[in-house]
């Protein structure tokens, strides 16, 4: 786990308007310092994003399409170790689908298509290119994306912000030493969360052929996700 602290800072008289902060500063002496944090750490799972669906003459023909694919895709998952509770299945969608025409022509009628959406999260990422493969066996060629993370992420989020409030009043006492000045209490804090851990990777629709290739090179497991975190804190100047 590497952790790493920002800080910026901003010394204001009592003269300087304060319109041009956000946050509210109070009528004397005082020091606006912002600390920020970032914990950059290796995944440990990973969310598989995918939509089961199938196109056939008629919806119910359709939808026991879909029901068997899924049924099917959660007990290949099984013998990789995933359980049906690390497998979230949404409800299935009908709705026809037409082939519109061009010159004013009417609409075609091609059939119904059924589709369900998946989410499974997996506990092991030496078994991702395992995983992949055995959705696309299934014959399930939408994978949506990948999305990777942490199962402490909470804790993870909760040592970065204190890393940050804990950088903000470092850089203040270090401040107002500076200027021989006592750091007083704090007036004010603005916080806003920040958004932690990794961008999905997506996907769309793939082959069993491009499986097998990503499962002969495991280098597209992201390397590292991050937690950060910043906070804005006015202290009063004594």
């Amino acid at each position: 786990m590497r952790t790493t602290v920002l800080s910026t800072l901003s010394l204001l008289p009592l003269l300087i308007s304060t319109t041009a902060l956000a946050i509210a500063v109070p009528d004397k002496p005082h020091l606006v310092t912002q600390g920020q944090a970032e914990i950059r750490v290796a995944p440990d799972m990973a969310t598989l994003s995918v939509g089961v669906t199938a196109l056939k003459p008629d919806s119910r023909t359709a939808k026991e399409e879909v029901d068997t694919r899924v049924a099917a895709l959660f007990s290949s998952l099984a013998s990789l170790g995933v359980s049906k509770k690390d497998i979230d299945s949404g409800n299935i969608i009908t709705r026809p689908d037409y082939q519109y025409g061009k010159n004013g022509n009417p609409p075609k009628l091609l059939g119904y298509q059924a589709e369900r959406q998946i989410s499974i999260r997996l506990y092991d990422l030496d078994l991702l290119s395992q995983a992949l493969n055995k959705i696309l066996e299934q014959g399930v060629q939408n994978i949506q994306q990948v999305s990777y993370g942490r199962r402490n992420a909470d804790e993870l989020r909760q040592q970065a912000r204190l890393a940050a409030v804990a950088n903000a009043r470092e850089l203040a006492e270090e401040l107002s030493l500076a200027v021989d000045r006592k750091l007083g209490e704090v007036y004010a804090i603005e916080y806003q969360p920040s958004r932690s851990g990794a961008p999905p990777r997506h996907y769309g629709m793939m082959s069993s052929k491009m499986g097998s290739e990503e499962a002969l090179d495991a280098s597209y497991v992201q390397n590292e996700i991050e937690f950060s975190d910043q906070v804005q804190i006015v202290f009063n100047l004594n």
